[in-house]
């Protein structure tokens, strides 16, 4: 009854209205009626979220299930009756994710280009709208099919690096295709393919700043510039191993070496590498995503319990400066959000 009149109202007062709801109900809202499924979807409802200032981030993690033998997608969530608790929780109007696949947010959608299902490598291009927590599998497929790539978001068009055909042999390589996606007219076109290199299967990290798109392969660090179509080394960007980390504040890159249990840093002007300064001790950790989140730094990480169980803890960070301008790192929270027979995947934040 309550709902009935509601909807009487003219839409832009229910705008107004539903704008100033904690966006972790829409996705029940939603389920009321095809008339709350638009409103939910509709550009002027985040629109004038934006104006209001009631516009959020949110954290989705992917897991894989030793049980179940596939991807999930989570959303990190505040516990019901707590203050500072948040859990992952599974997004069950989701299917399952297709395995490795390269993840790119855009707006409140993200994009997932390619992968692998059941062994064998993707072409598939496929979009989950956030806001309704629904996938949309009928955008036209990739010119080839890629295992493993990394992707960058420039101008309205995703660009798709990768190559590697299969995840068997585990070193397999490919050559390093580019695909660009234009999200507004929805076609793709493939660029000249780099000459005399290749992309290896472990190969799943990159960083879009200044239009250019940073990433790093198992034995070197490229930068791509779309505008020119060009592709360069850069030998600084593979000093370390920055795998799992789409992390950039102010012209920085960050990532935490779980080799290390520190958090580093790479000025991408100025080309260089620093350790942050900041005991954040995240002990006990085996494998590492880190993300940026309201210009904190995010990691969700690994620790195994027993052969058969493992947590994923996430930590958040606050970067400040010193007197003598060096980032220092301050653990701001930190707590475990997930626990089962699973592994630890993608990670990256939407803001909506």
């Amino acid at each position: 009854m309550a709902m009935c009149w509601i909807t009487s109202l003219p839409e832009d007062v229910i705008i107004e209205c539903v704008a100033r709801v904690p966006r972790r109900y829409y996705p029940s809202l939603s389920l009321v009626s095809k008339f709350f499924r638009s409103l939910i979807a509709s550009p002027q409802l985040y629109a004038r979220r934006s104006l209001l200032d009631r516009t959020e981030y949110c954290l989705y993690v992917t897991i894989y299930s030793h049980d179940d033998d596939y991807d999930r997608l989570y959303t990190l969530r505040q516990k019901i009756n707590s203050s500072g608790d948040y859990c992952l929780v599974p997004i069950p109007s989701l299917p399952p994710m297709p395995s490795s696949g390269s993840y790119v947010a855009v707006g409140s959608k993200i994009y997932i280009m390619g992968g692998s299902c059941f062994e064998v490598s993707s072409n598939a291009l496929t979009l989950i709208d956030c806001p309704l927590h629904m996938a949309n599998h009928h955008l036209p497929n990739m010119p080839r099919a890629v295992a493993s790539s990394v992707s960058g978001y420039i101008n309205e068009k995703i660009y798709v690096i990768g190559g590697c055909r299969s995840r068997f042999p585990v070193f397999s390589e490919g050559p390093m295709d580019v695909m660009v996606f234009d999200v507004k007219s929805e076609t793709w076109e493939s660029k000249t393919r780099p000459d005399n290199l290749v992309f290896d299967w472990y190969s799943n990290s990159a960083v879009t700043w200044d239009d250019k798109i940073y990433f790093r392969v198992l034995k070197h660090g490229f930068v791509y510039d779309p505008s020119q179509d060009k592709m360069e080394k850069d030998d600084m960007l593979k000093s370390y191993h920055w795998v799992g980390s789409e992390c950039v504040i102010e012209r920085v890159l960050y990532y935490y070496s779980t080799a290390s249990k520190i958090l580093r840093s790479y000025d991408l002007k100025e080309r260089c590498w620093k350790r942050v300064k900041g005991e954040i001790g995240l002990s006990g950790t085996t494998c590492a995503r880190t993300v940026t989140y309201d210009k904190k730094v995010v990691v969700i990480f690994e620790k195994d319990i027993d052969r058969n169980k493992v947590e994923l803890w996430c930590a958040e960070i606050k970067l400040e400066r010193d007197e003598q301008g060096e980032i220092c790192a301050r653990l701001d929270w930190c707590g475990c959000v997930f626990e089962g027979h699973s592994r630890l995947m993608n990670c990256l934040v939407l803001k909506f």
